[in-house]
């Protein structure tokens, strides 16, 4: 019983530290990457606790993180996340008149909605400069899909606007200058829809 105890006791140690190395290293990684994102790669290459906890990248190791979910560390819990990115559809009339404000399709099942949420992840290719890459075409296709079930969903809407938006909690710099200040929305794409164009993909 004994050495069992002792067997217990070494890997409850083991993985308590490996634990901690993680998220120490993926403490670093998030701060650098959110605060300083020209040259995050440059930076973190510099840290030097970064680079003695690299370890961690070891194929073996990495596997281990990966199957037990511990390779998330502290950005799992950090800012700008999926559930941060959100919708605004506004729907309008055939004579421009507001009919309604919605931030989500109807949906009938839970799962659809998680689903969907979880998809939200690819908006952050919209923080990117380059218009015409495949990912940003990927977030423009899904959005219209959105989109055309809000505007399906009313029968007196004749187009809707489709916003997506960054959730964006004020960097430590303007608390410093305004302790005060609430989180801000960065909008990150706004396109309208019509119905006649939304038909055109069914002729």
């Amino acid at each position: 019983m004994r050495i069992l105890n002792k067997i217990y006791v070494a890997l409850f140690g083991l993985i308590f530290m490996t634990t901690l190395v993680v998220n120490v290293r993926g403490t670093i990684s998030s701060y650098t990457e959110f605060y300083h994102t020209e040259d995050a790669e440059k930076r973190k290459q510099e840290n030097m606790l970064y680079r003695s906890l690299g370890f961690v990248e070891n194929k073996a190791v990495s596997t281990f993180l990966s199957y037990t979910g511990m390779d998330t560390g502290f950005g799992f819990f950090a800012p700008n996340v999926a559930s941060e990115y959100l919708t605004e559809f506004t729907l309008f009339s055939t004579d421009s008149t507001l009919i309604e404000t919605t931030y989500f399709p109807n949906m009938h099942q839970k799962e659809s909605v998680s689903r969907i949420r979880t998809a939200y992840s690819m908006f952050e290719k919209y923080m990117e400069s380059d218009p015409d890459s495949l990912e940003i075409k990927r977030c423009d296709i899904f959005l219209k899909g959105l989109a055309s079930k809000v505007l399906l969903e009313n029968e007196q809407a004749e187009f809707v606007n489709a916003k997506v938006q960054l959730y964006h909690y004020p960097t430590l710099e303007q608390l410093k200058s305004n302790k005060t200040m609430a989180p801000i929305y960065v909008l990150l794409k706004s396109k309208n829809y019509t119905l006649d164009e939304l038909w055109e993909n069914y002729k």
